[in-house]
């Protein structure tokens, strides 16, 4: 890596120009107000000399969490940094560097090589996916670590610049011409949101977009008990105590206000930082889509009541946008931008490896799945093969599976699918559920067993390498001996990935996890059992046994399915720990204040019962001696 340094002067400010790489960072202040200032500079006259440090007039040595990022970009590459983030348990790496804060711009259709301002950039997460685009970046961050970073990480780059000063230093500087100026998470937005916005809006094209990510003071999250961004506090946000949050009315209006007359709204989910899913007002979500909620890797929080639950109620009353937990803002000064997308909904599977990392993107009428690494497209490639031999192998069903179409060539292709606007057959358990009809969920449940155990041809179970390849070696595996399996296995037969028409005609949606090696009829059959059971886990009519009875499935070929459900998990991460497990790696705890009620009554309870009696005379005479207070 070559670097390089200069002293430059822009405007009134001298800075430090330094090449990382391709990269250039300009950092360090010092404003030329006299002479006096001159002659200081003249004394520093040597690159040796002209440091951050010395122009500022203070050394900033990095804390360990940071000294620890500055060490993973410079000696690993970025696919190895979801290792370094699970094995090193350090929540600012995992903030500044995982890949799925890029998620958040990662879907975007932008112009081609288009000028890019991103504010607060961090150590370059969200860089990193514009860079991949084809864009010119000009970042702003004020922690020079983060800038140098950042620069390192993407050290190959001749179209980034960085600016390690805050944006009030750097904004003189800038060209009213970028086609996207981006402001995820910046702090500055709750401070003073009129002028910040004001200063954007000029830096923009007449054509160009703002993007912003900000927390939504009325989300769920913080009425569930996560504390506040910015002030660390429970409630902040909702009691307007210290920090100025926005509502969506809110947003809207301020943006109005400074000039951004064109305004499109998204939802991230579970929030804007790692946003697995991006909603619309166009596709929002559905009851039980949204199971996301423990998700507070920055520190401990309360739980006052399961979120999944009441989102679900939201959901239903058509009022999710309000207590969305974020949201994700394009705006423009006027018509004739390109603000409006055409994504209605984006799912992101970057939990997994990077062999089958995927991005889904339902548009009118197509939906796609695209790899988000170039060692995906064997994996999506996959997809177009199962959609073929999956048809033949159900031929003599009225099972049916959507049809799948390759687009594209070499890294750029990906599978189309047609998109079909039916119930999911989740949502018609989950109905039948609701209102205690029991009946009509073990029908649906048997309708399926039907389609899995009539599909083709049977053939004995054989423990292949490719079935060891996905599912590691099981102990118990001669209880599978003579079991049924399809020589082609759509594994993920569940209930979410099944539409049903007007006609009732089943739908197969995603046949993404098929595999054509011998996989027992019965373990298709477990996976769809037991993620029934686990959205259900107080209901007593789904209780395991009971399921796994009604589909003549023994506990001890349970025992050996929920093995290879262990296996397949394991192999679709890639062998990697996935984030959602983040919270318990960095020794998150959570409060449920419904369990400590009542452990708080039960204890006062057994204190009522225990009043008057010896144990009680006994303690309240050591309590006398231990304080010396007689009155007890």
């Amino acid at each position: 890596m070559q670097y390089g340094m200069e002293q430059v002067g822009i405007g009134n400010v001298r800075m430090l120009k330094e090449k990382i790489g391709n990269a250039v960072l300009y950092r360090g202040e010092w404003p030329w107000r006299s002479g006096q200032d001159e002659e200081r500079q003249k004394k520093l006259n040597t690159q040796a000399e002209w440091t951050l440090e010395k122009a500022s007039g203070r050394k900033e040595e990095p804390d360990e969490q940071t000294r620890q990022i500055l060490e993973v970009v410079s000696r690993y590459d970025e696919a190895d940094y979801k290792e370094q983030i699970t094995n090193r348990k350090n929540w600012q790496m995992m903030f500044q560097l995982a890949q799925t804060r890029g998620n958040i711009v990662e879907w975007l259709e932008i112009p081609a090589q288009a000028n890019v301002l991103e504010l607060g950039a961090g150590c370059g997460s969200i860089t990193s996916v514009l860079l991949k685009k084809g864009a010119r970046i000009t970042c702003q961050e004020e922690n020079p670590h983060y800038c140098m970073a950042n620069a390192k990480r993407h050290s190959q780059y001749d179209t980034l610049t960085i600016y390690a000063m805050p944006f009030a230093e750097c904004e003189p500087n800038l060209e009213g011409n970028f086609d996207l100026v981006t402001a995820v998470g910046v702090p500055e937005l709750a401070k003073q949101p009129e002028e910040l916005l004001e200063k954007l809006r000029r830096l923009l094209k007449p054509d160009g977009v703002l993007l912003l990510a900000v927390e939504n003071k009325f989300g769920l999250k913080y009425w569930a008990g996560n504390k506040e961004p910015y002030t660390g506090r429970y409630y902040a946000g909702l009691e307007q105590d210290g920090v100025r949050l926005f509502s969506q009315n809110g947003l809207k209006d301020v943006l109005a206000k400074t000039g951004f007359s064109q305004q499109e709204f998204y939802y991230p989910y579970p929030d804007y930082r790692f946003a697995q899913d991006i909603y619309s007002d166009r596709h929002l979500p559905q009851k039980g889509d949204l199971n996301y909620n423990i998700a507070n890797y920055e520190d401990d929080r309360i739980l006052v009541f399961d979120e999944q639950k009441v989102f679900d109620g939201i959901i239903e009353e058509r009022q999710f946008p309000f207590f969305s937990n974020s949201y994700l803002c394009l705006a423009a000064k006027g018509a004739g931008s390109w603000i409006r997308q055409k994504a209605d909904y984006v799912r992101y599977a970057s939990d997994r490896g990077r062999d089958y990392a995927v991005r889904t993107t339902l548009a009118d009428t197509q939906v796609c799945k695209r790899p988000l690494y170039p060692q995906g497209a064997a994996h999506v490639a996959h997809i177009a093969q199962a959609y073929g031999r999956l048809c033949r192998q159900y031929a003599d069903t009225d099972l049916l599976f959507n049809r799948c179409r390759m687009v594209g060539t070499g890294a750029q292709a990906y599978a189309q699918f047609d998109r079909i606007h039916a119930q999911a057959l989740q949502t018609q358990v989950e109905q039948a559920v609701t209102t205690g009809h029991f009946e009509q969920v073990l029908e649906q449940l048997k309708r399926l067993m039907r389609y899995i155990r009539n599909g083709g041809d049977p053939v004995p179970f054989a423990e292949t390498e490719d079935f060891i390849r996905v599912f590691g070696k099981i102990q118990g595996l001669d209880v599978l001996t003579g079991s049924a399996c399809s020589q082609v296995s759509d594994i993920d037969l569940i209930l979410p990935n099944i539409f049903v028409d007007a006609d009732d005609r089943w739908h197969v949606i995603d046949y993404e996890w098929t595999f054509f090696f011998p996989v027992p009829q019965n373990f298709m059959i477990y996976r769809t059992l037991f993620f029934l059971q686990r959205e259900n886990p107080q209901q007593k009519q789904l209780a395991m046994d009971r399921l796994l009875k009604a589909a003549s499935i023994s506990r001890e070929e349970a025992a050996v399915y929920a093995q290879m459900e262990t296996g397949f998990q394991r192999f679709a991460a890639g062998g990697q720990t996935p984030y959602r497990e983040m919270v318990n790696l960095l020794g998150r705890k959570y409060a449920d204040l419904v369990q400590l009620k009542e452990d708080f009554d039960s204890v006062v309870r057994q204190n009522e019962i225990l009043k008057g009696k010896g144990i009680w005379k006994i303690a309240r005479a050591v309590k006398k001696k231990l304080t010396g207070n007689k009155n007890i």
